[in-house]
């Protein structure tokens, strides 16, 4: 069997929803023990809904999938004891968690690096651990991130996001972390609390707040949903919808000249450049439409695809599964079982990183809640069967 990257590392999951349980799989699929430290009664506050309807787990199931659940009570001290032993042979620490909850606990960075000097912590939160007081104990989720970051009013987004993408891309800054505090702990022997605030990410990707200030057009256009002229999605005669990109200028010739027919526009002196075509833009996607409105969506891409410009049709959530390429890559796992939940069928998304000489494998669902605490406290932590049932009330 191949050895995985992280095969021999230990991470506490000390999270809940998205940001904290995502930036751990690409751990978990790659060999790593990942633990998840779960509060009793429900476990992970997203685990919570499934109580209330099974057929959520499939979904808890694609960010807990690989992992192993353990129950504690943090608030009490047995708990705490447990987590502690926990520590010494672990290394890494995530928490998502409102700041300050893990030190009221004796968990945090500062106490637990006492007990193990090298001791990675990644603490995941909506503004950081430093700043404004008000800010850092704010208790804030994917929406608070978006709206206080300004990529709600970039997105033109008037109630809520589809996707919580702030969650998820938090998430992939905090594995990044992970690997590359493990990498200087491997040059070093040093451990390192790693601050990441869902704000400050959301800030950085924010390209429109920062256009908006450097460059006057921006500004005067007001154009909120688009950074780039023909970089959008347009309707087609059969009722669908495509995505076109042109950006360079061999592309925009070519789309003139091959498939509008209209060699005309190249030298037309309100579209010869692309800065002109963004001072046209309303004119330029009359012209667009005017293409891909008389024609169906299956030869508008044939013929774009014929002349090397960027496109796709634009897949719906109910058919994105039947995608050929998806398929081809292995990223519909659809042979799991949930029958239990009530679901006949859910398709989990296979592991998003192609490594050539360690594949990532995705080898059982989420874990029931607490179902490896006997497992963990008797095999890892050496408590006897007996002892670990006279401990079970005082730490759960």
């Amino acid at each position: 069997m191949q050895k995985k990257i992280f095969e021999g590392i230990r991470i506490l999951d000390v999270s809940h929803f998205i940001s904290g349980p995502w930036s751990t799989i690409f751990f978990a699929q790659q060999g790593a023990e990942v633990i998840k430290i779960e509060p009793p009664p429900f476990g992970d506050s997203m685990r919570m809904f499934s109580f209330f309807d099974k057929q959520i787990f499939p979904i808890f199931s694609i960010l807990n999938n690989n992992k192993k659940s353990l129950v504690l009570n943090l608030n009490k001290p047995q708990a705490q004891e447990i987590f502690k032993k926990l520590i010494k042979i672990s290394d890494v620490v995530v928490d998502n968690l409102v700041v300050g909850t893990m030190e009221r606990w004796g968990l945090g960075y500062e106490q637990l690096k006492l007990i193990k000097p090298d001791i990675i912590y990644v603490s995941i939160s909506g503004f950081g651990r430093t700043g404004i007081e008000k800010y850092v104990k704010k208790t804030a989720f994917d929406l608070i991130a978006q709206a206080a970051s300004g990529i709600l009013d970039a997105m033109d987004i008037e109630t809520s996001p589809g996707i919580p993408f702030a969650d998820f891309s938090t998430a992939h800054i905090a594995a990044i972390s992970i690997a590359s505090a493990l990498y200087y702990r491997e040059k070093t022997g040093k451990g390192q609390l790693i601050d990441i605030s869902m704000q400050d990410v959301m800030y950085a990707l924010n390209l429109h707040a920062h256009a908006r200030e450097c460059m006057d057009r921006a500004s005067k256009l007001d154009i909120v949903s688009r950074i780039l002229p023909i970089y959008s999605q347009y309707p087609t005669k059969d009722g669908k919808k495509v995505a076109i990109v042109i950006l360079t200028e061999p592309q925009w010739k070519r789309f003139c000249e091959n498939v509008l027919k209209r060699p005309e526009l190249i030298s037309d002196p309100k579209f010869d450049n692309p800065i002109k075509r963004f001072d046209h833009l309303e004119e330029l996607d009359k012209i667009v439409e005017s293409y891909t409105k008389e024609k169906e969506q299956s030869l508008i891409i044939e013929e774009l695809e014929s002349q090397k410009i960027p496109c796709s049709e634009v897949r719906t959530i109910h058919d994105v599964r039947d995608h050929p390429q998806l398929k081809a890559r292995n990223m519909l796992i659809d042979n799991w079982d949930f029958s239990r939940y009530n679901v006949k069928k859910a398709t989990m998304p296979g592991p998003i990183i192609k490594y050539s000489e360690t594949p990532s494998t995705i080898d059982h669902m989420a874990p029931e809640l607490g179902a490896q605490n006997e497992e963990i406290i008797c095999g890892l932590l050496g408590y006897s069967v007996e002892e670990y049932k006279k401990l079970k009330r005082k730490i759960m």
